[in-house]
């Protein structure tokens, strides 16, 4: 007999599934609220079917929470909001099974039964191989199951597609990913794909013989070459052009390439690991990306969080990179001070990680040979965020949480919404650097190419510093 708890707030809908399980000998328990339903867990059940639209909460944020209870109970989503955005959300936070209302009992039951004999062969197989931190920080569940998933993939050859915004450490996954695996041995090669010229990208993908082209002065071997008996790490692959998403899934198949210029085949024994912070499945129904090539990345899914949704790890994070800091510059130990470590809880970090660690190396610099970091070291903009400062009179501070409309007839398409704030964010940014995209770029933990990218899509100026 298992322990089975209902979180809904519909009591018709906690009742049919009670009646449901009831039948088939299980306890259950009936939560209508969310608060109460986290009090129940406590008590240590195997099965939870969670709502996500709670009175006081949302159910998708509460799925950390509830998977971390005595017992680690499988979490089945059941709810009348569905969308494919939200399953895919509600999976890749560890939920078992998303199911849409209304279901029929042979659905839910079905779903039951798989959750409980997962539960039995987990119990009683081998046990599982202890995740290893591999420079990944942070204690947060969202990071315990990212290191879980991690050591999946490293026991398997087969293609992992990393999915995470910009700067929330994809490649340091990636790394993690190849120093397990029985390839750690062998080469990690990155593929930054955003960077690849279309002229240029056979090239540098496959390499080139001797006279292919004006400048090709002696044989190059390529970078997919390179990674042969190691991993080959294909970085931002949404980027990757469309006439080359063709060709490398045909190298991709068959672990067979050949050189520009060259006459005959080689072959490459490498192991793919792949990395996007953008949504492949809309831009493979859109035509913008080879869906045969998708499948073929993806065989393992794992999203990185980005820092906002991980703010425990905030000061793990800060002191780590604080030490890296002070002991690439030659200086003292240092301390967080207090006021420090809430400021950076209290940031939105567009930049994720990226832009939290430059953050710190910056504020240690300031501190020089002081003991303690204080908010008057760090960079301006994060002052400005915490003060609600707003530049020239407008816009809302960096970092900030945007202002939701208040009325029906205030509502603009998201889109217009979202380059009306990205704008805003981008004017002070460059204000704070005196628009030098390079020292926006350390700000921010966004890449120089990246910032111009959004710099031209809000028609905002820039200019280099004079050296």
């Amino acid at each position: 007999m298992a322990r089975i708890l209902i979180i809904d707030d519909d009591e018709l809908i906690r009742n049919s599934l009670s009646r449901c399980f009831a039948d088939m000998g299980h306890e259950i328990l009936l939560a209508g609220d969310l608060r109460a339903g986290l009090g129940m867990a406590g008590t240590g059940v195997d099965v939870i079917y969670l709502d996500l639209n709670l009175p006081d909460g949302d159910g998708q944020k509460a799925i950390d929470d509830l998977a971390a209870s005595p017992g680690h109970p499988e979490i089945i989503v059941i709810t009348g909001l569905g969308n494919n955005y939200g399953a895919r959300q509600s999976l890749a936070s560890g939920a078992w099974d998303y199911i849409r209302k209304p279901a029929s009992p042979q659905s839910v039951r079905a779903s039951l039964a798989d959750a409980l004999a997962y539960r039995r062969d987990h119990r009683h197989g081998p046990a599982a191989r202890e995740p290893r931190n591999d420079g990944i920080i942070g204690t947060s569940p969202p990071m315990q199951r990212v290191r879980e998933r991690i050591a999946q993939a490293a026991d398997s050859e087969a293609g992992v597609l990393l999915l995470g915004e910009t700067g929330a450490g994809k490649e340091l996954a990636a790394r993690a990913i190849h120093n397990q695996s029985r390839r750690g041995a062998g080469p990690f090669v990155v593929v930054d794909c955003g960077n690849l010229t279309e002229t240029l990208v056979e090239s540098a993908l496959y390499g080139h013989v001797k006279g292919a082209f004006t400048g090709a002065h002696a044989d190059r071997r390529g970078l997919v070459g390179e990674a042969d008996g190691g991993t080959l790490f294909l970085d931002e692959v949404g980027e990757l052009p469309p006439v080359q998403q063709k060709s490398f899934l045909r190298v991709l198949q068959e672990r067979r390439y050949r050189p520009v210029g060259g006459v005959r085949e080689l072959s490459s024994d490498f192991r793919l690991v792949a990395a996007t912070n953008r949504d492949l499945e809309a831009m493979a129904l859109a035509g913008e990306f080879r869906s045969d090539l998708l499948f073929r990345l993806r065989t393992l899914e794992i999203g990185l969080p980005p820092l906002r949704e991980r703010g425990e790890d905030i000061p793990l994070l800060a002191a780590h990179f604080a030490g890296l800091s002070c002991a690439r510059y030659g200086l003292p130990a240092k301390r967080l001070a207090a006021p420090l470590v809430r400021l950076l809880a209290g940031y939105a970090w567009p930049g994720n990680v990226r832009e939290l660690g430059n953050v710190m190396e910056a504020a240690v610099i300031a501190a020089g040979r002081d003991a303690v970091v204080y908010p008057k070291h760090l960079p301006g903009h994060l002052r400005l965020s915490a003060l609600g400062a707003v530049p020239d009179g407008g816009g809302a501070p960096a970092g900030a949480p945007p202002v939701s409309p208040r009325r029906a007839g205030d509502v603009v398409p998201y889109d217009e919404y979202k380059a009306r704030r990205d704008k805003e964010y981008f004017q002070e940014l460059m204000a704070l650097c005196s628009h030098d995209v390079t020292t926006a770029s350390l700000m921010s933990g966004l890449s120089v190419p990246s910032i111009y990218r959004h710099l031209s899509l809000s028609n905002i100026p820039t200019r280099r510093k004079k050296s």
